[in-house]
């Protein structure tokens, strides 16, 4: 035993020298409790040592293996005990006992082990994924301060070109360039007075009803003005179009994107055709895109969304920003693939209400 614990504190063995390691214990322990009196012998308790070292350091069946092997050597001592005699006969039942007893505690041993180590391990991962998502909302962070201090940079020279074409204009020299300049500065305008309002609405936290039915109109508009080369088929199958999502401003943006990100998948493929269909259970509104896309492997599927993976087309930000949205109003995105398809699934809840809204 101590020959055991010295190799554990000098070297950590790997898992199959630490089987064998913990069966040659096990073997060299009953041995010499064997000689010294098998199952009489109190010092048997000295073999749930092994059975704790192996459900904490080796694998569920290894585990079970050294468990096993203890179990079957303690019941085989049974028949090493003297039989005949008065003293033998009433000793008997009590050396049962102490072999049951140590079957019942090496098992009940073993389960909470398993049971605590379970525990951690869950406890380990729920640390890991808050710390991934702590790096992930400190990149956003970077990222939306630096948004926010490019848009303070163009509303500046935007306000100087609307007085220079207001100038022009009053001079009567208009023309057609400088109508399609107009106009365009206009969108200009219009998304920065729409990303003030978004901003507005995050900081106060406001949530406002969104209609399904509105909102998937909404998103039909978006995407004809932000990808109209893109073939896209929309297919609503919900028959009760009354329900809301509470949500702020961020919403239709996110939601835009992730489709956005699906047409530019899907260019330079052989059917560059996107499908969108929208349906609902019972609690949740789903979002559902289709999209042809090849050389995307599912281990990068797995980590889209969550960090900033560099690719051709970018960085995967837009992902990211769609992610920490949807998972803000209580829902989520997931990515997959379906043979030569990228399915992208977005679930929101319905009708919940902005009481119950906590971030």
């Amino acid at each position: 035993m101590m020959l055991l614990i010295v190799m554990l504190l000098w070297r950590r063995p790997s898992p199959r020298q630490m089987l064998f390691l913990l069966l040659a214990e096990v073997l060299l322990v009953n041995t010499v409790i064997a000689i010294n009196g098998a199952a009489s012998n109190p010092f048997n308790a000295v073999l749930l040592l092994p059975v704790v070292l192996a459900f904490m350091l080796l694998s569920w069946l290894s585990a079970a293996m050294v468990l096993s092997v203890s179990i079957a050597f303690q019941i085989g001592q049974l028949w090493l005990l003297p039989r005949h005699g008065d003293h033998a006969a009433m000793m008997l039942s009590h050396y049962y006992g102490m072999v049951v007893g140590f079957v019942l505690t090496a098992v009940l041993v073993a389960a909470v082990v398993r049971y605590l180590r379970q525990r951690l391990a869950s406890r380990e991962e729920a640390i890991h994924q808050l710390r991934e998502r702590q790096l992930r909302n400190e990149q956003l962070l970077a990222i939306g301060t630096a948004a926010a201090q490019l848009t303070h940079d163009v509303a500046t020279p935007v306000q100087s070109m609307r007085l220079l074409i207001d100038e022009i204009k009053e001079q009567q020299t208009t023309s057609v360039a400088l109508t399609e300049l107009d106009v365009q500065l206009q969108r200009v305008e219009q998304q920065l007075r729409n990303w003030r309002e978004v901003a507005d609405d995050v900081r106060e936290s406001r949530l406002r009803p969104y209609a399904i039915k509105q909102l998937w109109h909404s998103l039909q508009h978006l995407l004809l003005l932000a990808r109209p080369e893109t073939p896209i088929r929309w297919h609503w199958l919900i028959t009760a179009e009354s329900r809301r999502i509470y949500a702020d401003g961020t919403l239709l943006p996110a939601l835009s994107n992730i489709i956005i990100n699906a047409c530019e998948a899907a260019q330079g493929q052989a059917a560059a055709l996107v499908h969108v269909s929208a349906n609902t259970t019972d609690s949740h509104w789903r979002l559902k895109i289709e999209n042809p896309a090849n050389g995307v492997s599912p281990d990068l599927l797995l980590q889209l969304g969550f960090r900033l993976l560099p690719s051709d087309g970018g960085h995967g930000v837009g992902a990211v920003l769609t992610n920490a949205t949807i998972e803000k109003f209580h829902g989520e995105v997931n990515w997959c693939r379906e043979g030569d398809m990228i399915v992208t699934l977005v679930e929101l809840p319905l009708e919940f209400h902005a009481e119950n809204h906590s971030d």
